[in-house]
């Protein structure tokens, strides 16, 4: 006898999705700058990529869409470069792979599970939602003065995901922002 519900059960629906969410969230959140923060963050990673999400995207915008929708995410981190200091991250071959790992990982949870999950209702609100958590994970770490800067970087990240079609779009961009805001 299976004891847990079948997640296509919309019962189980409402409270296995919510809790996989809510505990991604906390695993992000708790994670410190050091190579155990990997583990959860694999975790959270895996989580996002095997999730059970039910949008599905209308359209398929061509693959010149998703470049343009990819290029101006990394234009526009690459300016906030300009005018804002590095992260005091030490520039190291262990620093860069945790930072393209964490991008990656952070956008499979937030732009692909918790905005397919919410999408189906309202893609705006999966844009703010995502782009809310997103910002607040990060402030246990960084501070809470990261906070406009994350929800800024969310947004953006969002707005990619709903004209890329694609997680990956933010995926790239994340990346890229990872890479160049350390010093």
């Amino acid at each position: 006898m299976n004891v847990l519900p079948s997640i296509e059960q919309p019962r189980a629906r409402a409270w296995v999705i919510p809790a996989a969410v809510a505990l991604g969230c906390a695993a992000l959140g708790a994670r410190s700058v050091s190579v155990l923060a990997l583990g959860p963050t694999v975790a959270v990673g895996v989580l996002g990529m095997a999730g059970v999400v039910t949008y599905r995207d209308v359209e398929h915008p061509s693959r010149s869409r998703i470049a343009a929708v990819t290029l101006i995410g990394v234009a526009a981190v690459a300016a906030v470069r300009l005018i804002s200091p590095p992260i005091h991250v030490a520039y190291t071959s262990w620093a860069f792979g945790a930072n393209v790992v964490a991008a990656v990982a952070e956008e499979a949870f937030f732009r692909r599970f918790v905005y397919g999950w919410i999408a189906a209702r309202s893609e705006d609100l999966a844009i703010v939602i995502a782009a809310v958590l997103f910002a607040v994970i990060h402030i246990p770490v960084y501070g809470v003065g990261v906070l406009p800067i994350d929800l800024a970087a969310g947004l953006l990240l969002g707005w990619q995901r709903r004209e890329s079609g694609t997680w990956l779009s933010p995926a790239i961009t994340h990346v890229v922002a990872n890479i160049i805001l350390m010093r």
